[in-house]
């Protein structure tokens, strides 16, 4: 009795956690053809003994939070005249401007960049006799501008699209990161990276291998992810109505619709990470160190064919090459 118990329970744990699995994964697993989730390595991590050459390898990631960041916003104007579109895109620029000088901004951080001032046309169609036809007349004029607004705190962006929709400003391009130092996060990365390159060549030494005798090349590489650039597109699950159907009222679907989440590099292919828990899009830096090791055991194969090449020859005063023997 206690051991149909016991299975019992272990059975029921199991279907528990299989069911609980799905949900652990989230809805990207029903994404086709999708492997972001599984967030599984790009590239193995290297330690090969290839003949008489050993290739070590490691790499190196930090999560960066920025320092800054550029938001830019675009709009457009239209006048009848030139001096009506240019005046109505200033009164716009200058009020949202006000606003967000009210969320911190300094006005210094707000700077309209120009785009377009182009005269706008319309079809006019002019009637004869028999027939009519269509001209192009000027029916204003159109001002187009980007709005740069730096700032320092990421949490105050959603304040920031708040103020531009006041002044019917709708169009986020992009939000750029900016991080002051990245000199001193690469070198951060290579000390680490040094350290753990260091702690591999001991370890392959205590197997038998002549590491401390080898030559030695090596060769470092470095990069850097940026969030604008790790964005996946992504398709809602959400189709139907709930409410409606506990109403018992006729569900027709709903339009799946298209939307983004920010997909971080993979830790996997790493043997470092710094700053691994983040809240917060950061900028992913990176850094691989790769070191060739040729054996002793290559060298002094090398050194006796060279010495089997090697010969020494004296010439005479008559001109006769004689070998000499060492």
């Amino acid at each position: 009795m206690h051991t149909l118990t016991r299975s019992l329970a272990s059975l029921s744990a199991l279907l528990s956690a299989l069911h609980a699995h799905p949900q652990a994964m989230g809805n990207m697993m029903y994404e086709s053809g999708s492997r972001i989730h599984f967030q599984q390595a790009e590239q193995p991590v290297k330690a090969s003994v290839q003949g008489n050459m050993l290739v070590l390898e490691v790499n190196a990631m930090m999560n960066m939070k920025a320092d800054s960041y550029l938001a830019i916003f675009h709009i457009t104007q239209l006048g009848q005249t030139a001096e009506e579109a240019d005046s109505l895109m200033n009164a716009r620029i200058n009020a949202f401007s006000r606003r967000v000088i009210e969320h911190g901004v300094k006005e210094a951080d707000v700077f309209p960049d120009m785009l377009s001032f182009v005269p706008v046309y319309e079809l006019e169609t002019t009637r004869k006799l028999f027939s009519k036809t269509y001209q192009e007349v000027p029916a204003g004029f159109e001002v187009q501008k980007n709005i740069h607004v730096r700032f320092t705190d990421a949490r105050i962006l959603d304040r920031l699209v708040t103020a531009a929709a006041k002044e019917e400003i709708y169009d986020l391009v992009k939000v750029e990161f900016f991080v002051h130092d990245q000199s001193a996060c690469y070198d951060t990365l290579r000390m680490f990276a040094t350290k753990l390159l260091q702690q591999k060549l001991e370890n392959f030494g205590k197997l038998g291998l002549k590491v401390s005798e080898s030559h030695r090349m090596a060769a470092e590489k470095n990069g850097a992810y940026f969030p604008l650039d790790r964005y996946t597109s992504y398709r809602s699950r959400i189709q139907t109505s709930l409410n409606s159907r506990r109403k018992g009222q006729l569900v027709n679907d709903v339009k799946q619709s298209n939307t983004l989440f920010y997909n971080k590099v993979p830790y996997g292919q790493f043997d470092i990470v710094l700053h691994a828990d983040i809240k917060e899009p950061p900028v992913q830096y990176t850094y691989n160190l790769t070191m060739h090791l040729q054996l002793p055991e290559a060298w002094a194969d090398r050194k006796k064919e060279v010495k089997d090449i090697i010969k020494y020859v004296w010439i005479t005063d008559k001109g006769e090459m004689k070998e000499l023997k060492m």
